[in-house]
C-alpha cells in the first residue's frame, strides 16, 4: 500500500465526511429517529447556524442533541417525505461548501428548496455548519 492509500483509508477527506453526514441525515429522516449514523459525523460541541430570513433567522444550535432535534427531527416532522441532495462540493482543507436541495413532499405536494451549507471540520468531524436556503420558497411550500 502506498502512503496515499494508507492516509485515505485511515483519514477520510472532508468531502467523504460531509457525504457521510448527508447519508446519515437522509437515513434519520426516513427512519424516524435513527440518528446514530448522523450523530457520529458531528463533533460533541458542534454548532449549526441557520443563516436565513424569516422565523428561523440566525438561529444557532449547539451540541449534538440540539442539532439532531432542530436540524433533523424538526424538519422531518413537518414533511411527509424529506431528503437532502448534495449536488456540488467545493473544498479547501477542513472546509467544505455544499450546494444542493432539500426535496420531498408536504401534504402530498412536492417541494425542491435549494440550500448551501458551509462546513468546518476538525479531526474528521463536523465542528460548524452555516446553512443557507431559499426561505421565500420554503415559506410558500409550508404555508400553502
Amino acid at each position: 500500500m502506498t502512503s496515499n492509500e494508507h492516509r485515505s483509508a485511515a483519514s477520510p477527506t472532508a468531502r467523504e465526511q460531509v457525504t457521510e453526514f448527508y447519508a446519515g441525515f437522509n437515513h434519520a429522516v426516513t427512519n424516524d429517529g435513527e440518528t446514530d449514523e448522523v450523530a457520529a459525523t458531528l463533533a460533541d460541541d458542534v454548532r449549526w447556524t441557520d443563516a436565513t430570513t424569516g422565523s428561523h433567522a440566525d438561529r444557532t444550535y449547539t451540541g449534538i442533541d440540539a442539532v439532531l432535534e432542530n436540524v433533523i427531527a424538526g424538519p422531518s416532522r413537518r414533511t411527509d417525505h424529506l431528503q437532502a441532495l448534495p449536488e456540488r462540493f467545493i473544498g479547501a482543507d477542513e472546509t467544505m461548501v455544499v450546494a444542493g436541495a432539500y426535496v420531498g413532499t408536504v401534504d402530498g405536494r412536492n417541494f425542491d428548496v435549494a440550500f448551501a451549507h458551509v462546513f468546518d471540520l476538525d479531526d474528521g468531524r463536523i465542528r460548524t455548519c452555516t446553512a443557507y436556503r431559499d426561505t421565500a420558497l420554503e415559506q410558500r411550500v409550508f404555508d400553502a
